[in-house]
């Protein structure tokens, strides 16, 4: 029997236990593992918080708002100008003119009709008009005819013009008084204005200006520097013409400003026919704000006019440029400035007319307010009769006396032969027609005796035909009505800004310019004359008339509302007389 091979398996194990016993224990036991350090936190930058922006400080306020009273003889008108860095708007009663002098244009606002029209700056509309034609020269038969009635000189030249210098000196003073208006430092200049012709000048009028005027600086920002207009060309004057030459030169380096009071007192004339007219501005309100832009734009709910004769319906009906710009006491668009004691005030109505021919009557009737200005007498307009009891209205306004005037008769007749020639060799300007007016006038007291203080007739002629010299001095003065405002009846730019109220000194004013001299509200009525003047509207040629210039309207009108208007002053200063006669 065999052994059992459990003995044997057992014996094997043994021995395989007891050799890895002795191996592990010649094995070194195995190194713990080696610990890294730690990584050290990641340093994360703080998320910086936004930097408090401060926003840059608002501009201060350089708008500017300006109430405005002006007061001249006997009658107040107010206005409101604005001015926006290069935009101004000056509200008057019966227009609003917007000068948009970054677009180089002027824009005219009718708010009762809702209507405008625009004008481009005269520089501006000059560089896009054509060249006017030119006149064709005399034939050598005209020539041959001229000559022979002494107006050409050797070799067929015209000989040289009459005239010599007419010059204006403005002398500035500083008085160096100061005070304080409207939050800021007004300086008081006085500036004296004296005309001094020639020996061989054509008008050897006197005329002398005084202004007595506080001035202020307004915001930088304020105003407009605008491109000037390149120097008007005159017309080559005719052989017989008088034209004097216009020059300027001023004294004192006074600073002026914008213009916040004034009075300005002009004498006219020479001797016992010396006239002295006062005239006063104020403003009553001035404030610098922020204003609404649209204040300096055309609203978009306005229409645009066809004519200034659609836009401005007073003057075309007849009226006067200053009466749309100033208003009327006819019409309570002004008022009556207080009477002062000893003064004698004149009620003025519209003449009534018994001729066949049409009269610019609201004109005439400014115009014979204007020559109620020697002292003691002053004159307001009066409504007409239809419009209610006269005597009512006069007595309303203050008024001692009132001044009837009917124009009686009328008589045209056209010029001769040389202004035919003339129509050839200088234009339509020299065919005016011949007018000899005749008028009565009566002068009644007011209250309930109706006394008759003064009557009578006058006549005036625009004389015995068209002379060379006076067709040519026409076409000369064509294009400048603007420029003789000052003697307009009522209220011309002389009420405006003094400095730009004297006749024929136009270009000249550069020097008032370089004394710092800014006003707005005469840059907006001499825009206003200028755009009327080119309108070619009915009743410019009366408007015209009155100042002695030419215009696009019918020229034979002007010179019919002249002759009228001369033989109305012949009333006026008969009318004072014989007043004054019978009081003594």
């Amino acid at each position: 029997m065999s052994r059992p091979a459990p003995r044997r398996v057992s014996f094997v194990c043994l021995l395989s236990v007891l050799l890895g016993t002795v191996l592990l224990a010649q094995t070194p036991p195995p190194k713990p593992p080696v610990k890294k350090p730690a990584a050290a936190p990641t340093k994360v930058a703080p998320v910086a918080a936004p930097a408090k922006v401060t926003p840059a400080p608002a501009p201060p306020p350089s708008d500017v708002k300006v109430h405005t009273r002006y007061t001249r003889g006997a009658e107040v008108s107010e206005n409101t100008t604005y001015v926006r860095g290069p935009r101004q708007r000056v509200e008057f009663p019966g227009v609003v003119t917007l000068d948009q002098c970054d677009l180089n244009r002027t824009v005219l606002l009718n708010d009762t009709s809702r209507k405008y029209l625009i004008r481009p700056y005269p520089e501006a509309q000059a560089t896009a008009s054509p060249a006017p034609a030119a006149v064709a020269p005399p034939t050598p038969t005209d020539m041959e005819a001229m000559a022979s009635m002494g107006m050409m000189g050797r070799g067929g030249q015209p000989p040289p013009a009459k005239g010599g210098v007419i010059t204006y000196t403005a002398t500035l003073t500083d008085t160096l008084e100061r005070k304080p208006l409207f939050g800021k430092e007004a300086r008081r200049i006085r500036t004296v204005i004296v005309k001094r012709p020639s020996v061989s000048a054509c008008d050897k009028s006197g005329l002398k200006v005084e202004v007595d005027g506080w001035y202020v600086d307004l915001p930088e920002s304020a105003g407009c520097t605008k491109r000037q207009a390149a120097p008007e060309v005159p017309p080559t004057p005719s052989p017989d013409a008088c034209v004097d030459r216009v020059e300027s030169q001023t004294v004192g380096d006074a600073k002026l400003g914008f213009p916040v009071a004034m009075v300005t007192t002009t004498t006219t004339g020479d001797g016992d026919k010396q006239e002295i007219s006062s005239t006063s501005m104020e403003v009553t309100d001035l404030v610098v704000t922020r204003l609404d832009a649209a204040l300096f734009t055309l609203p978009p709910d306005f229409v645009e006019a066809n004519s200034s004769a659609e836009l401005l319906p007073r003057l075309a009906a007849g009226g006067s440029l200053a009466e749309t710009l100033f208003g009327s006491t006819a019409d309570g668009t002004s008022a009556a400035a207080p009477k002062k004691p000893g003064t004698i005030r004149v009620g003025i109505l519209e003449p009534a007319n018994k001729t066949s021919h049409t009269l610019a009557a609201r004109h005439l009737r400014e115009q014979l307010v204007g020559e109620f200005r020697k002292a003691p007498f002053e004159a307001l307009a009066l409504a007409g009769p239809a419009t209610g009891d006269v005597q009512q209205d006069a007595a309303r306004l203050d008024c001692d006396y009132i001044l009837f005037t009917e124009v009686t008769d009328i008589k045209t007749s056209k010029p001769g032969k040389v202004a035919g020639l003339l129509k050839r060799t200088v234009g339509e300007n020299a065919t005016r027609d011949i007018h000899d007016v005749k008028l009565d006038y009566k002068l009644i007291a007011v209250g309930g005796t109706e006394a008759v203080a003064a009557t009578g007739s006058s006549k005036a002629s625009s004389g015995g035909g068209v002379g060379v010299g006076t067709a040519l001095k026409l076409v000369a003065m064509a294009g400048r009505m603007y420029l003789s405002m000052y003697g307009m009846g009522g209220m011309g730019l002389g009420l405006m800004n003094p400095l730009m109220s004297i006749p024929g000194l136009g270009g000249a004013m550069g020097p008032f310019a370089a004394s710092g001299l800014f006003d707005p509200r005469m840059k907006a009525m001499s825009s206003m004359t200028q755009m009327v003047s080119m309108g070619g509207m009915s009743g410019l040629g009366a408007m015209a008339g009155a100042s002695g210039a030419g215009s696009e309207g019918d020229d034979s009108e002007a010179t019919l509302t002249q002759t009228v208007a001369a033989a109305l002053g012949r009333a006026a200063r008969s009318s004072m007389e014989q007043q004054q006669s019978r009081k003594k």
